[in-house]
């Protein structure tokens, strides 16, 4: 399975730009092979909290136009505001050329940006099948919380899904625990960020990642604009746990 994550800029509130933008990513890279294309948390908009509702109104649209341009070994992982009555959910959608294959709503909301006073808190996680392996999908903050990672791994995930928008001065911490959540689920972790988020004051973030279940890097994360490949094996993830069985001594454990 390739592992395709678009890190490319994000310009608030500029819709027809992002889409624009990330349509073009998309085309270049749609093939063939099986693949998983991950795209920025809130990729088309950012965090516009003030038009989140209103913007969330495009959604369903925006998904067809990434349904136009892709074929039936694609896969689009594409984190979008869904209207929930006066808020929004941060809902991750999965997206192939048929449909929706799944959706996933943020648990964890970062309050130090108010992201909890503007967007609805989901419930649970979501893994799913597509092409033999089981996908999982987190987002940004999530990454702080193992056990967010360890509930999707026993929910049956070989891939964990997790798009961002994280700042650069905190890159650290982002490959950093990645790693630690591919390492100690023994599963594949790969993560989009944006290169930069663009609005009254330029954020850059950069450095994107993936992970296999060693923990080894699958490619170099850097802080430039770029398009990054990686390939995910499912029979390396049971591998790795029968070589080392710490995955499922916890699953016994925990239950």
């Amino acid at each position: 399975m390739k592992i395709i994550s678009l890190q490319l800029p994000v310009s608030l509130s500029r819709v027809d730009e992002n889409l624009r933008r990330f349509k073009e990513g998309i085309s270049q890279v749609v093939d063939n092979e099986d693949s998983i294309i991950i795209l920025p948390e809130m990729w088309a908009c950012g965090f516009d909290y003030g038009r989140l509702v209103e913007i969330s109104e495009r959604t369903l649209s925006v998904v067809e136009e990434i349904q136009g341009i892709i074929n039936d070994n694609t896969l689009v992982i594409s984190s979008l505001p869904e209207r929930n009555q006066n808020k929004v959910f941060n809902a991750v959608y999965a997206v192939t050329k048929n449909g929706i294959a799944a959706t996933y709503r943020k648990n964890f909301l970062f309050s130090p940006t108010r992201e909890d006073e503007y967007i609805d808190r989901g419930r649970g996680v979501t893994v799913f099948d597509f092409k033999g392996s089981k996908i999982g999908l987190l987002l940004c903050y999530e990454v702080r919380f193992p056990e967010m990672f360890r509930m999707t791994a026993f929910a049956g995930a070989d891939i964990i899904a997790v798009p961002a928008i994280w700042p650069q001065m905190k890159k650290e911490h982002w490959l950093t625990l990645m790693r630690a959540r591919a390492i100690e689920n023994q599963c594949y972790v790969a993560g989009a960020n944006t290169s930069v988020m663009q609005g009254k004051k330029d954020m850059p973030c950069g450095f994107s990642a993936a992970f296999d279940p060693w923990g080894e890097p699958l490619f170099e994360p850097v802080a430039e604009e770029g398009i990054f490949c990686a390939y995910a094996d499912k029979n390396i993830v049971e591998d790795v746990r029968t070589k080392i069985p710490s995955f499922y001594d916890a699953r016994e454990f925990f239950g």
